[in-house]
Protein backbone atom coordinates (compact mmCIF):
# COMPACT_ATOMS: atom_id res chain seq x y z
CA UNK A 1 0.00 0.00 0.00
CA UNK A 2 1.12 3.39 -0.60
CA UNK A 3 0.24 5.08 2.28
CA UNK A 4 1.92 2.82 4.37
CA UNK A 5 5.19 4.61 5.94
CA UNK A 6 7.23 5.18 8.78
CA UNK A 7 7.44 8.88 7.93
CA UNK A 8 3.38 9.21 7.64
CA UNK A 9 2.06 11.26 9.87
CA UNK A 10 -0.49 13.95 11.09
CA UNK A 11 0.27 17.54 10.50
CA UNK A 12 -0.17 17.50 14.45
CA UNK A 13 1.75 14.95 15.05
CA UNK A 14 5.10 16.41 12.93
CA UNK A 15 4.85 19.73 14.56
CA UNK A 16 5.09 18.19 17.97
CA UNK A 17 8.10 15.86 17.01
CA UNK A 18 10.10 18.27 14.94
CA UNK A 19 9.41 21.76 15.61
CA UNK A 20 10.68 23.40 19.04
CA UNK A 21 10.77 26.26 20.73
CA UNK A 22 13.66 28.40 19.84
CA UNK A 23 13.98 27.12 15.82
CA UNK A 24 15.43 28.13 13.18
CA UNK A 25 12.28 27.75 10.76
CA UNK A 26 12.91 27.82 7.25
CA UNK A 27 9.24 28.32 5.07
CA UNK A 28 10.34 27.35 1.92
CA UNK A 29 7.42 28.75 -0.61
CA UNK A 30 8.32 31.68 -2.61
CA UNK A 31 5.01 33.36 -3.00
CA UNK A 32 3.35 30.15 -4.09
CA UNK A 33 2.36 26.75 -2.32
CA UNK A 34 2.87 28.35 0.79
CA UNK A 35 2.76 25.53 3.58
CA UNK A 36 -0.18 27.03 5.45
CA UNK A 37 -1.70 23.76 6.77
CA UNK A 38 1.73 23.49 8.65
CA UNK A 39 2.07 27.07 9.26
CA UNK A 40 -1.72 27.54 11.17
CA UNK A 41 -0.37 24.36 13.35
CA UNK A 42 2.67 25.72 14.68
CA UNK A 43 0.16 28.68 15.82
CA UNK A 44 -2.01 26.30 17.23
CA UNK A 45 0.72 24.28 19.60
CA UNK A 46 1.72 28.19 20.48
CA UNK A 47 5.39 27.47 19.15
CA UNK A 48 7.14 30.07 20.63
CA UNK A 49 10.40 32.31 20.16
CA UNK A 50 11.21 30.94 16.29
CA UNK A 51 13.18 32.35 13.94
CA UNK A 52 12.02 32.42 10.31
CA UNK A 53 13.61 32.05 7.26
CA UNK A 54 12.04 33.75 4.15
CA UNK A 55 12.68 35.20 0.83
CA UNK A 56 9.25 36.18 -0.62
CA UNK A 57 6.06 35.25 1.70
CA UNK A 58 2.59 35.93 1.40
CA UNK A 59 0.70 35.28 4.75
CA UNK A 60 2.84 33.12 6.55
CA UNK A 61 5.32 35.50 8.27
CA UNK A 62 2.42 37.54 8.81
CA UNK A 63 0.31 35.51 10.87
CA UNK A 64 3.40 33.72 12.95
CA UNK A 65 4.43 36.90 13.72
CA UNK A 66 0.89 38.60 15.08
CA UNK A 67 0.40 35.01 17.17
CA UNK A 68 3.54 35.75 18.76
CA UNK A 69 5.26 32.86 17.30
CA UNK A 70 8.54 34.15 16.07
CA UNK A 71 11.49 36.44 17.81
CA UNK A 72 13.21 37.33 14.46
CA UNK A 73 12.91 37.63 10.77
CA UNK A 74 15.25 36.96 7.94
CA UNK A 75 13.26 37.93 4.72
CA UNK A 76 13.04 40.54 1.78
CA UNK A 77 9.78 41.06 1.35
CA UNK A 78 5.84 40.93 2.71
CA UNK A 79 2.47 40.14 0.37
CA UNK A 80 1.06 43.74 1.31
CA UNK A 81 -2.28 45.33 -0.10
CA UNK A 82 -4.03 47.46 1.64
CA UNK A 83 -2.66 50.20 4.23
CA UNK A 84 -2.52 50.00 7.70
CA UNK A 85 -0.44 48.42 10.36
CA UNK A 86 -0.95 44.77 9.63
CA UNK A 87 -0.48 41.58 11.85
CA UNK A 88 3.48 41.58 11.21
CA UNK A 89 3.68 45.43 12.26
CA UNK A 90 2.03 45.08 15.19
CA UNK A 91 3.86 41.58 16.25
CA UNK A 92 7.27 43.34 15.42
CA UNK A 93 6.64 45.87 17.87
CA UNK A 94 4.85 43.84 20.25
CA UNK A 95 6.86 41.15 20.36
CA UNK A 96 10.21 42.62 19.85
CA UNK A 97 10.66 40.87 16.65
CA UNK A 98 14.22 41.14 15.34
CA UNK A 99 13.76 42.00 11.52
CA UNK A 100 17.19 41.22 9.13
CA UNK A 101 16.02 43.08 5.96
CA UNK A 102 17.99 41.16 3.04
CA UNK A 103 17.26 40.72 -0.59
CA UNK A 104 15.39 37.73 -2.61
CA UNK A 105 18.50 37.02 -3.68
CA UNK A 106 20.57 37.63 -0.29
CA UNK A 107 18.42 34.95 1.43
CA UNK A 108 18.61 32.44 -1.48
CA UNK A 109 22.29 32.55 -1.33
CA UNK A 110 22.75 31.94 2.28
CA UNK A 111 19.96 28.88 2.19
CA UNK A 112 22.04 27.70 -1.35
CA UNK A 113 25.22 27.60 0.83
CA UNK A 114 23.81 26.02 3.64
CA UNK A 115 22.32 23.37 1.46
CA UNK A 116 25.62 22.93 -0.26
CA UNK A 117 27.48 23.06 2.75
CA UNK A 118 29.68 25.96 1.83
CA UNK A 119 30.52 28.79 4.85
CA UNK A 120 28.90 31.45 2.64
CA UNK A 121 28.35 32.68 -0.98
CA UNK A 122 28.71 35.71 -3.11
CA UNK A 123 25.79 38.39 -3.27
CA UNK A 124 25.62 41.42 -5.96
CA UNK A 125 27.49 43.82 -5.22
CA UNK A 126 24.37 46.31 -6.07
CA UNK A 127 23.51 45.69 -2.22
CA UNK A 128 26.66 48.30 -1.84
CA UNK A 129 24.44 51.47 -2.85
CA UNK A 130 21.06 50.75 -0.69
CA UNK A 131 20.48 51.08 2.78
CA UNK A 132 20.75 47.59 3.74
CA UNK A 133 24.47 47.43 3.36
CA UNK A 134 24.21 51.24 4.89
CA UNK A 135 22.27 51.21 8.11
CA UNK A 136 22.56 46.50 8.57
CA UNK A 137 25.61 45.51 7.30
CA UNK A 138 27.17 44.17 10.59
CA UNK A 139 26.70 40.11 10.92
CA UNK A 140 24.91 40.26 7.79
CA UNK A 141 27.44 40.84 5.02
CA UNK A 142 31.57 40.60 4.41
CA UNK A 143 33.06 42.80 1.87
CA UNK A 144 36.27 41.16 0.86
CA UNK A 145 39.04 41.16 -2.04
CA UNK A 146 38.64 38.89 -5.25
CA UNK A 147 41.41 36.41 -4.59
CA UNK A 148 41.13 36.28 -8.33
CA UNK A 149 41.48 39.76 -9.05
CA UNK A 150 42.66 42.02 -6.28
CA UNK A 151 41.58 45.23 -8.02
CA UNK A 152 37.56 44.00 -7.26
CA UNK A 153 35.55 43.87 -4.01
CA UNK A 154 33.55 40.59 -3.31
CA UNK A 155 30.01 41.02 -1.39
CA UNK A 156 29.57 37.45 0.65
CA UNK A 157 26.55 36.38 3.12
CA UNK A 158 26.92 34.35 5.50
CA UNK A 159 25.52 30.08 5.17
CA UNK A 160 22.21 29.46 6.88
CA UNK A 161 21.58 26.40 8.22
CA UNK A 162 17.54 26.03 9.84
CA UNK A 163 16.94 23.46 12.66
CA UNK A 164 14.09 22.61 10.29
CA UNK A 165 11.95 23.06 6.75
CA UNK A 166 8.10 23.67 6.34
CA UNK A 167 7.08 22.35 2.22
CA UNK A 168 4.33 22.00 0.32
CA UNK A 169 4.49 20.31 -2.98
CA UNK A 170 1.92 18.83 -5.37
CA UNK A 171 3.03 14.96 -4.84
CA UNK A 172 5.12 12.42 -2.22
CA UNK A 173 6.21 8.93 -2.28
CA UNK A 174 6.21 6.92 0.43
CA UNK A 175 10.06 6.93 0.91
CA UNK A 176 9.48 11.23 1.24
CA UNK A 177 10.48 11.66 -2.28
CA UNK A 178 9.18 15.08 -2.88
CA UNK A 179 8.03 16.37 -6.44
CA UNK A 180 7.38 20.19 -7.35
CA UNK A 181 7.14 22.19 -10.48
CA UNK A 182 5.88 25.22 -11.17
CA UNK A 183 7.95 28.09 -9.69
CA UNK A 184 10.51 26.34 -7.66
CA UNK A 185 11.88 29.57 -5.30
CA UNK A 186 14.18 28.80 -2.64
CA UNK A 187 11.84 25.72 -2.19
CA UNK A 188 14.90 23.03 -2.89
CA UNK A 189 17.56 24.90 -1.86
CA UNK A 190 15.52 26.09 1.72
CA UNK A 191 14.73 22.76 2.59
CA UNK A 192 18.22 21.06 2.06
CA UNK A 193 19.80 23.36 4.08
CA UNK A 194 18.12 22.63 6.84
CA UNK A 195 18.51 19.59 9.86
CA UNK A 196 14.73 18.56 9.68
CA UNK A 197 11.96 18.52 6.89
CA UNK A 198 8.67 18.14 7.14
CA UNK A 199 7.03 17.56 4.14
CA UNK A 200 2.90 18.13 3.54
CA UNK A 201 1.43 16.97 -0.25
CA UNK A 202 -1.83 17.49 -1.75
CA UNK A 203 -1.29 13.76 -2.39
CA UNK A 204 1.05 10.45 -2.29
CA UNK A 205 1.69 8.38 -5.00
CA UNK A 206 3.38 4.89 -5.82
CA UNK A 207 7.03 5.37 -6.34
CA UNK A 208 6.93 4.33 -9.78
CA UNK A 209 4.89 7.83 -10.30
CA UNK A 210 7.81 9.65 -8.90
CA UNK A 211 10.20 7.24 -11.18
CA UNK A 212 8.74 8.65 -14.33
CA UNK A 213 9.21 11.86 -13.68
CA UNK A 214 12.90 12.01 -11.49
CA UNK A 215 13.60 15.86 -12.79
CA UNK A 216 10.58 16.86 -10.84
CA UNK A 217 11.53 15.57 -7.30
CA UNK A 218 13.31 18.12 -5.50
CA UNK A 219 13.87 16.36 -2.25
CA UNK A 220 15.06 13.22 -1.64
CA UNK A 221 13.01 10.58 0.34
CA UNK A 222 16.34 10.16 2.63
CA UNK A 223 15.80 13.61 3.54
CA UNK A 224 12.36 13.63 4.24
CA UNK A 225 11.68 13.10 8.07
CA UNK A 226 7.86 13.55 8.33
CA UNK A 227 5.06 13.35 5.57
CA UNK A 228 1.97 14.59 6.43
CA UNK A 229 -1.03 14.43 3.05
CA UNK A 230 -2.90 17.51 3.04
CA UNK A 231 -5.26 18.48 0.21
CA UNK A 232 -5.90 22.12 -0.05
CA UNK A 233 -3.06 22.64 1.99
CA UNK A 234 -1.68 25.45 1.03
CA UNK A 235 -5.22 27.62 0.51
CA UNK A 236 -5.20 30.25 0.08
CA UNK A 237 -2.26 30.66 -2.13
CA UNK A 238 -2.25 28.37 -5.54
CA UNK A 239 -1.04 25.08 -6.25
CA UNK A 240 0.05 24.27 -10.06
CA UNK A 241 -1.85 21.46 -11.63
CA UNK A 242 -4.47 21.64 -8.21
CA UNK A 243 -6.01 25.03 -7.61
CA UNK A 244 -5.65 28.88 -8.25
CA UNK A 245 -4.60 31.18 -5.37
CA UNK A 246 -8.02 31.90 -3.74
CA UNK A 247 -8.20 35.97 -4.31
CA UNK A 248 -11.81 35.97 -1.89
CA UNK A 249 -9.67 34.67 0.84
CA UNK A 250 -6.56 36.10 0.58
CA UNK A 251 -8.78 39.78 0.50
CA UNK A 252 -10.28 39.14 3.70
CA UNK A 253 -7.81 38.36 5.54
CA UNK A 254 -5.64 40.73 4.39
CA UNK A 255 -8.54 43.10 5.59
CA UNK A 256 -8.90 41.94 9.09
CA UNK A 257 -4.69 41.56 9.10
CA UNK A 258 -5.00 45.71 9.64
CA UNK A 259 -7.75 45.45 12.71
CA UNK A 260 -6.66 43.87 16.11
CA UNK A 261 -9.51 43.07 16.62
CA UNK A 262 -10.50 41.37 13.12
CA UNK A 263 -6.99 39.70 12.98
CA UNK A 264 -8.05 38.22 16.52
CA UNK A 265 -11.38 36.90 15.46
CA UNK A 266 -9.82 35.72 11.83
CA UNK A 267 -7.25 33.71 14.02
CA UNK A 268 -9.83 32.35 16.54
CA UNK A 269 -12.32 31.49 13.80
CA UNK A 270 -10.13 29.75 10.91
CA UNK A 271 -7.12 28.40 13.03
CA UNK A 272 -7.60 28.33 17.23
CA UNK A 273 -11.39 27.02 16.60
CA UNK A 274 -9.92 24.32 13.46
CA UNK A 275 -8.83 20.84 14.24
CA UNK A 276 -6.83 20.03 11.53
CA UNK A 277 -6.88 20.97 7.63
CA UNK A 278 -9.72 18.35 6.99
CA UNK A 279 -11.48 20.62 9.33
CA UNK A 280 -10.39 23.67 7.80
CA UNK A 281 -12.28 23.13 4.14
CA UNK A 282 -15.29 21.91 6.15
CA UNK A 283 -15.30 25.05 7.65
CA UNK A 284 -14.76 27.34 4.66
CA UNK A 285 -17.29 25.22 2.62
CA UNK A 286 -19.93 25.48 5.72
CA UNK A 287 -19.39 29.25 5.40
CA UNK A 288 -18.88 29.87 1.52
CA UNK A 289 -20.71 26.77 0.19
CA UNK A 290 -18.36 24.36 -2.21
CA UNK A 291 -18.85 26.78 -5.67
CA UNK A 292 -15.96 29.06 -4.51
CA UNK A 293 -13.29 25.94 -4.21
CA UNK A 294 -14.68 24.56 -7.42
CA UNK A 295 -13.39 27.30 -9.57
CA UNK A 296 -10.45 27.32 -8.07
CA UNK A 297 -9.68 23.92 -9.48
CA UNK A 298 -7.08 23.65 -12.04
CA UNK A 299 -8.14 22.56 -15.39
CA UNK A 300 -6.00 19.74 -17.43
CA UNK A 301 -2.89 21.28 -19.01
CA UNK A 302 -0.23 18.40 -18.93
CA UNK A 303 3.22 19.06 -19.95
CA UNK A 304 4.85 17.42 -23.14
CA UNK A 305 6.22 13.85 -22.03
CA UNK A 306 9.65 12.96 -22.60
CA UNK A 307 11.77 9.76 -23.40
CA UNK A 308 13.57 8.10 -20.06
CA UNK A 309 14.26 5.47 -21.65
CA UNK A 310 17.63 3.41 -22.86
CA UNK A 311 18.62 -0.26 -23.76
CA UNK A 312 18.76 -0.92 -19.84
CA UNK A 313 20.96 -3.06 -20.81
CA UNK A 314 23.84 -3.59 -18.34
CA UNK A 315 28.24 -3.37 -19.49
CA UNK A 316 28.57 -6.87 -19.96
CA UNK A 317 25.31 -7.28 -22.52
CA UNK A 318 26.41 -4.42 -23.75
CA UNK A 319 29.67 -5.97 -25.04
CA UNK A 320 28.51 -9.56 -25.17
CA UNK A 321 30.27 -10.82 -22.56
CA UNK A 322 29.81 -13.55 -19.62
CA UNK A 323 31.62 -14.09 -16.61
CA UNK A 324 33.66 -16.89 -17.61
CA UNK A 325 35.30 -14.55 -20.37
CA UNK A 326 36.60 -12.98 -17.84
CA UNK A 327 37.46 -15.09 -15.44
CA UNK A 328 38.99 -17.29 -18.36
CA UNK A 329 40.54 -14.30 -20.54
CA UNK A 330 41.94 -12.04 -18.06
CA UNK A 331 45.04 -10.62 -20.34
CA UNK A 332 41.25 -8.59 -21.81
CA UNK A 333 42.14 -6.18 -19.18
CA UNK A 334 45.71 -6.11 -19.26
CA UNK A 335 47.21 -3.26 -20.44
CA UNK A 336 51.43 -2.29 -21.56
CA UNK A 337 53.01 0.55 -20.73
CA UNK A 338 55.88 1.95 -22.29
CA UNK A 339 57.59 3.76 -19.69
CA UNK A 340 59.60 5.33 -22.22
Amino acid sequence: MINESPKLMSTKEAIKKFVHDGDTLSITSCGTAGPYALIHEIIRQKKKNLTAVQATCMHELDLLAGCGCLKKVISSWSYRIVKGQRAFDRGVVEYNIEVQDYTNYTVAAMLMAGALNLPFFPAKPSILYTDIWNRHKEGMFKLIDNPFNPKEKVLLVPAIKPDVAIVHCQRVDQDGNAQLWGALGTVKHGALASKRIIVSAEEMVPREVVRLSPNNTIIPGFRVDAICIEPWGAHPSEVLGYYDMDRMMVGLYSAASVSKSLFSSWVDEWIYNIEDRYHYIEHYTDVYGMQPLHKLRARVYPSASVNLGSSFLKDMELLELKMDDILDAPEMFEVEVDEN
